[in-house]
């Protein structure tokens, strides 16, 4: 009896971890809405199915608050733009691309993520060996994470990103796989190179491989996003994905919320 009891104890930790489930985050860059204020950008991306959101530096606030999004924002400012996000049951996990002028104004940006409760920094790829210093360290005090983005600039290709990272194993990768397409580098082919120090990654699908491909929604274009899914959890990616849809298309919202049906899809199978 004893060894049957045992024998079903064991079986029962096997099936509970095959039961387990990969679900990373998924966010909104609200920079897809930079056609709406910050308070409606959130609502919308609420209605279509977001918990999270990366805000970006510059988006005007809307409601009954004034100013935008600038992380130099006053006190009274962020204590509103928190309560909005309570009160909506929104989370903002990520902030960028940003970036400050000075030391000063770097401890300035830590401090204001720290407060808002911001998991990571997205700050563009190239920085100066001092700022990279600088940054690895503030994130060591801090605990908020930096992630290195990337648009169509050679530093921000997969190859020339793992070489900067090997230095600084503070920092990760905050890729965006749809600037590597228009720059004719293939989303998995990234991934994979980028294993083990991806932090958050655009998750972007684009019409072809190339300058001129424009966002579509997911499963529509080049980026063959299904095997992109199936290499990070390969690789048990555990971070942030992010939609982020540059096109203003006359129908944005309904794009947006394509691309939340077929992420909920995928995890689905």
């Amino acid at each position: 009896m004893k060894r049957l009891i045992m024998g079903m104890m064991v079986a029962g930790v096997a099936l509970s971890g095959m039961c387990e489930t990969w679900k990373p985050k998924l966010a909104l860059q609200l920079y897809s809405f930079r056609n709406m204020s910050f308070v409606d950008a959130v609502k919308t991306a609420k209605k279509i199915g977001f918990e999270y959101v990366e805000a970006y530096p510059g988006q005007k606030l809307g409601g009954d608050m004034t100013g935008n999004t600038q992380f130099s924002m006053d006190q009274a400012t962020r204590d509103q733009i928190k309560a909005f996000l309570k009160e909506q049951n929104i989370k903002m996990v990520n902030y960028g691309v940003c970036g400050a002028k000075d030391e000063a104004g770097w401890k300035q940006l830590f401090a204001f993520a720290k407060e808002m409760g911001i998991e990571t920094l997205q700050v563009e790829v190239g920085k100066s060996d001092k700022d990279m210093e600088l940054l690895s360290t503030l994130s060591k005090e801090t605990g908020i994470k930096v992630a290195l983005h990337n648009h169509k600039q050679p530093a921000g290709f997969p190859d020339a990103m793992a070489a900067v990272l090997a230095k600084y194993p503070a920092i990760g990768a905050g890729a965006d796989v749809g600037h590597w397409i228009n720059a004719g580098k293939p989303a998995l082919e990234g991934v994979k190179k980028l294993e083990g120090r991806i932090t958050t990654l655009h998750l972007v699908d684009v019409a072809s491989l190339d300058a001129k491909g424009r966002v579509v929604p997911y499963g529509k274009g080049c980026a063959d996003l299904s095997k992109v899914m199936d290499e990070l959890k390969r690789q048990k990616f555990n971070g942030v994905l992010t939609c982020e849809y540059e096109h203003m298309s006359d129908k944005l919202v309904d794009e947006v919320a394509e691309c939340v049906k077929w992420y909920n899809d995928y995890l689905a199978k």
